[in-house]
This record gives structure tokens, sequence and C-alpha cells, in this order.
């Protein structure tokens, strides 16, 4: 494909350069998705609105736009780039929200300006590309405050390109000039199937992605408890020991039982039980979560892990101790009916002597079959069993 046609107007060429956008970015985002599962950065879902998605998706429509600029100051012609510019626009808008448009906008106008420098038509291109984003972002709100099929942007946006080259047929606009009937009509055309392929595209893309997301959280995920599951706990566990081995640093490690637990499940049902799990997950959450390197896991029915990388049993049991306590004072109201429970711990932590990583681990589970058999409610460590 020659300079002279991407530069053109033929369809085929904006068809497959919308094409080109969208699966380029789907690349752009995977990796970033396969990075964050690599590296158990949990996703809830797609957002562009913060962390790396939001700086990839700036940067790389930052440098589209910046592009599309550097063309059109290359074969003078402004119009041939409008849609292209419109159909930025319209995505960034509706897939990635007004902050981070207008931060590509702004970046399309300094690249504008620094390949035309400073005319008339940098400045009627300022002010069209604030008016179209302001106008975009309108459209978008309005649509989900009706709770409208997101699809309604397409005719919205295309009233908007249609009144754009309507414009350009019947005035001279300076820098531009007057665009014939027929390139008034192409035009037109040409962004409404190109409109319609891009967002459509975007839009099973974005799916997949979430239904990926969706998929690896439920492999990596407990449902009830949002902690990291079995699954979860025997991948990191295995590289946790091999790196406290070889660092020759600190590891304890932490296993809890939440007490009498088939007494509750007995007692008032297995709804009661799964909200007695949620109410402790979202302490340990809370708990771990303040603790750098602390990872926890359920790895049971109503049992629980937490690897502690470079902490002594000392460190462990005041941590320990703090949970302990915090799980006594839950207390769960299941249908106006009070339930509290408590919490038996056990222990252990990595000795020079530990060949496998199932040694520390079932010397912790034993410190916590000590505590359950002498009683429940109680934390015994293997320094003091």
């Amino acid at each position: 494909m020659t300079e002279k046609l991407w530069l053109v107007k033929p369809l085929f060429t904006g068809i497959f350069f919308s094409l080109g956008i969208i699966l380029f970015f789907q690349l752009l985002v995977r990796l970033v998705l396969q990075y964050s599962a690599a590296h158990q950065q949990n996703m809830d879902k797609v957002d562009f609105s913060v962390g790396r998605l939001k700086i990839i998706s700036v940067v790389y429509f930052s440098v589209l736009a910046s592009l599309f600029e550097y063309k059109s100051a290359l074969s003078r012609s402004y119009a041939a780039f409008i849609n292209f510019r419109m159909l930025l626009l319209i995505f960034i808008v509706v897939f990635l929200g007004f902050r981070s448009s207008f931060e590509i906008m702004s970046v399309d106008v300094l690249a504008h300006l620094f390949f035309y420098h400073f005319s008339i038509e940098t400045l009627y291109h300022s002010l069209f590309m604030l008016l179209m984003l302001l106008l975009i972002t309108l459209v978008a709100y309005l649509i989900r405050k009706r709770d409208s099929p997101a699809g309604w942007v397409i005719p919205a946006v295309q009233g908007l390109i249609t009144m754009v080259w309507i414009t350009l047929h019947y005035v001279n606009v300076v820098g531009i000039g007057k665009v014939t009937t027929s390139e008034m009509w192409f035009n037109i055309w040409s962004f409404l199937l190109m409109e319609t392929i891009l967002f459509f595209g975007l839009t099973i893309l974005f799916r997949d992605n979430q239904q990926l997301i969706s998929v690896t959280r439920q492999a990596t995920i407990d449902t009830l408890t949002k902690l990291k599951n079995y699954n979860m706990f025997h991948k990191e566990y295995a590289n946790v020991f091999a790196r406290a081995q070889i660092d020759q640093n600190d590891l304890s490690m932490i296993e809890m039982d939440i007490d009498r637990f088939k007494g509750i499940n007995d007692t008032y049902g297995h709804l009661a039980g799964n909200d007695v799990l949620t109410r402790v997950g979202a302490t340990l959450r809370e708990i771990t979560d303040q603790i750098p390197d602390a990872e926890c896991y359920r790895t049971g029915g109503e049992e629980f892990s937490i690897l502690l990388p470079h902490k002594t049993v000392a460190d462990a049991q005041v941590i320990a101790q703090d949970l302990h306590r915090q799980i006594a004072a839950l207390t769960v109201n299941y249908n106006g009916q009070p339930i509290t429970f408590t919490a038996s711990i056990g222990i252990a932590k990595l000795r020079v002597a530990d060949r496998t990583s199932d040694q520390l681990f079932e010397r912790a589970d034993r410190m916590l079959y000590l505590s359950k058999g002498r009683g429940r409610n109680l934390i015994t460590t293997d320094e003091t069993e």
C-alpha cells in the first residue's frame, strides 16, 4: 500500500486502518493483562481510567493523534484526516473517559501546533477538537444516564460528522477550503462504515478481555472470601519458600481455622456459614493488606493460610494475636440472630533443617491442631509447643 493510497481516501484503506487500530491496541491490552496475571495483580474489570491500562491507552492514542497531525501537515490536507480524528475522539471518549480524552486531545493540539506552526488553522483546529470532545462527551453522558444501548453513539456522532462535512461543502473555511459534493458524501458514508466497525470491534474485544479477567479470577480467587485460593497458595508458596531459603531470610506461616464451624452450619444453615466466611475473609484482607509482602489464602473449607516473608515467629505472633482478637470481636447477624465465633491458630517458622516446603507447612498445620486439641481459641507456635 503506497503512501499516496494511505493518505488519500480509498474506503478499504480506512477500514483496514481502523481494524489495525483495534488489533494493535488489543495486543497492548492483552500484554498488560498477562503481566498483571503473571505478577498476581488482581483486576476486577478492564478499567482504562487507572494504572497501566490508562498509561498504555493515553500514550498509544497520543502517538496516533500525533501521527495524524504529522501526516496531515505533510500532505497539506487537513480535511483528509477529519474522519480519523473524529474516530479517535469517539473511541477515547466512550472507552477511556473524559479525563484521558482531554489529555490525548491536548497532545493532539500541541502536535498540530508543532507541525503546522501557529496559524489560523491551529486556532480552528483547537476549537474544533474541543467542541467535538465536549459534544461527544455529552452524547455519551446522555446515553449512559438514560441506560440506552451504547450503540446509540453511532447515529448520534454520525449526525455530528454529517453536519461537519455539509459545513465544509458550503463554507470556504480558511486553510481547508470547500469540499466537492462527491467528497462530502464519500466522507459521510465512509465515516459511518468505519465508525461502526471500530465501535463494535472494540466492544467485542473489551467483552472478551472482561471475560478473560473473570475466568482468571475464578481460577485464582475464592469467590466467597475474595482471598486467593488453594491453587494460588500451592503455586506461590513454593516460590516464597525457595526465595527465603536462597536469600536466607525469615519466613513464617500462620494457619488459622474457624472453631466449630460445622456447628454454625448445622445450627444456622450454610448461608449463615457463608456470611461468617465472608466476614472472616474481609478481616484477613484488611490485616494482611497492611503488612508488606504478606499473602493470605483460603486453603480449605474454614481454613486459612498466611505467608509472612521477612517475619520472625515473634512478628507472626503479634499479627496472629491481632487477628485472633478481631475474629473474636466479630458478630454476624443472620436473620436477626447474632453469631459469634473464635479461631484457632498455629504458627511455624522456616528452619535451616527444612528441605521442602511441605515440612514448614506440616509444622504450621500441626501447631494449628495442637491449638484445637488443647481446647480451641488458642495460638500455638513451633517455639512454644
